[in-house]
């Protein structure tokens, strides 16, 4: 994992193999924090789970415990507890299939509930979602009509500025010069992702909504059978626009997946509405064990708040062991700046700060200005 648990002698839980153990960041959740973040502490107040889980069944198919986050992927065996470790994890038994099933227990489950929460948590507050382009409509208004070469016809987008541009295709339009709904194939590196309609009006420009997301390594191709289509030969810059680059292109070939394209520049009754954003999302999961200090920061500021807000409804007051003076202490710690007093709220904003600044240095600065565009009647 990108942090673990270092045995602290506070508790005598032993929590699972996957919890402790030598980190992937070199940083423990535990190490380096603030005092009241132990494994004791952390087990007495953090809610309590009272229920039983399923005896595992050979003939049922489980999923990932971490992903699916569902009590559904841990099973008992031999009075002991397994968490699947493994997607469509069928026939192993969690005794004798340590790569598909891990031991655990109740209390290390409890963690695990606590963890999801703290990295959801530095997801949200590590968001840098920007919309570089809302809207922008490619489009040509034909009048002719054409066949189009060749055995397939359509165009190529690609991501231009950073890897981490996510282009979204809102609309689209067919000009053919049918009224029947014709198959639109999404290809990336000669593979066939998906198979849309598109429903033509004979030829008329009107826009009909896809809302389909591309992201990812390589381009994107979204092509049609090559037929009549109203256009004309509108001239296409595909560098024109700053953070992704489109272009026309045709393939022969017997199946969409499998034909050669070539590029080009002119229209082929193929128009488009898309909106580019550029997402940390994907840079924020490549890059955890770099940001694991701000990660760790994070669950102090959550545990800390936990204990104030008796999030888990706690109605034993001593054991949850704060005084009146503890709690302003506490309280002062997590929303005080003052860095003379090393609070936790103070190191809080120090990483994130730290953080943001780590991901800024990933996008292109161009990216990040504000673009107008004009649209030319036209032109592509």
């Amino acid at each position: 994992m990108i942090l673990t648990f270092a045995e602290d002698f506070t508790s005598t839980v032993d929590l699972d193999s996957e919890l402790v153990g030598t980190p992937e960041s070199g940083l423990y959740w535990n190490r380096g924090v603030h005092p009241i973040l132990t494994t004791e502490g952390l087990l007495s107040y953090l809610s309590i789970i009272d229920f039983t889980f399923s005896d595992y069944a050979a003939g049922t198919t489980y999923a990932e415990f971490n992903v699916s986050r569902s009590k559904t992927d841990v099973v008992v065996s031999g009075g002991l507890i397994y968490l699947s470790l493994a997607s469509s994890n069928t026939g192993n038994d969690p005794a004798s299939s340590p790569t598909f099933w891990l031991l655990t227990n109740i209390e290390s489950i409890r963690i695990r509930a606590f963890i999801w929460t703290v990295e959801d948590n530095f997801r949200s507050a590590l968001t840098l979602d920007r919309k570089l382009i809302e809207n922008q409509f490619i489009y040509n208004v034909g009048e002719t009509i054409q066949t189009l070469p060749n055995d397939f016809a359509g165009w190529a987008f690609e991501p231009k500025g950073s890897d981490y541009v996510q282009i979204t295709i809102n609309q689209m339009s067919f000009q053919a010069n049918t009224s029947t709904p014709q198959n639109l194939y999404v290809i990336n590196q000669g593979v066939l992702i998906e198979t849309l309609t598109l429903n033509p009006i004979d030829g008329v420009l009107q826009f009909e909504d896809i809302g389909y997301t591309i992201t990812g390594k390589g381009r994107f191709l979204f092509v049609v059978d090559s037929q009549d289509v109203i256009s004309e030969n509108a001239f296409n810059d595909p560098l024109r626009y700053d953070s992704f680059v489109c272009y026309p292109v045709n393939g022969i070939g017997s199946t969409a997946e499998d034909a050669v394209y070539s590029e080009g520049s002119l229209g082929n009754g193929l128009n488009f509405n898309v909106s580019t954003y550029l997402d940390s999302t994907l840079y924020i999961t490549n890059n955890q064990v770099n940001l694991a200090k701000f990660l760790q920061s994070q669950m102090q500021m959550d545990f800390v708040k936990t204990i104030l807000h008796n999030s888990n409804f706690r109605s034993n007051r001593e054991e949850r062991m704060l005084t009146q003076s503890d709690l302003t202490m506490q309280l002062l710690s997590t929303e005080s700046l003052n860095t003379d007093l090393n609070t936790i709220a103070a190191t809080y904003v120090t990483e994130k700060k730290l953080a943001v600044e780590a991901i800024n240095k990933t996008f292109d600065n161009f990216l990040k200005k504000k673009q107008t565009f004009s649209i030319k009647s036209g032109v592509l």
